[in-house]
């Protein structure tokens, strides 16, 4: 290769990365706008959470006292069936004693 041929293409590559390098500039500087940035997508809102959170405790407090109003003041009619004659509950399987 001549002189000339390898100071050409020492040109070349130097334009090349310069244009490179301008144009990854450009393209931070004028950013993405409707991008998140990913460090803020992963983190939790604490906030949001917490009020989720007291919205379902609310919730449930509600159905609880509809029950509790419920057994307060109606009367309920129970009925058990297919029960056992053992008092004990279920039968217990009957234990292996070792040597």
């Amino acid at each position: 290769m001549s002189y000339q041929k390898r100071k050409s293409n020492r040109q070349f590559l130097r334009v090349l990365v310069g244009a490179f390098l301008v144009a990854t500039c450009f393209k931070v500087w004028i950013g993405s706008p409707n991008a998140i940035p990913a460090a803020e997508a992963q983190i939790p809102n604490a906030g949001n959470q917490r009020l989720q959170l007291v919205n379902e405790i609310r919730k449930s407090n509600e159905l609880l006292a509809q029950i509790a109003l419920t057994l307060k003041s109606q009367t309920l009619k129970v009925e058990i069936q297919g029960t056992d004659n053992n008092k004990g509950g279920r039968a217990r399987p009957p234990s292996v004693r070792r040597p």
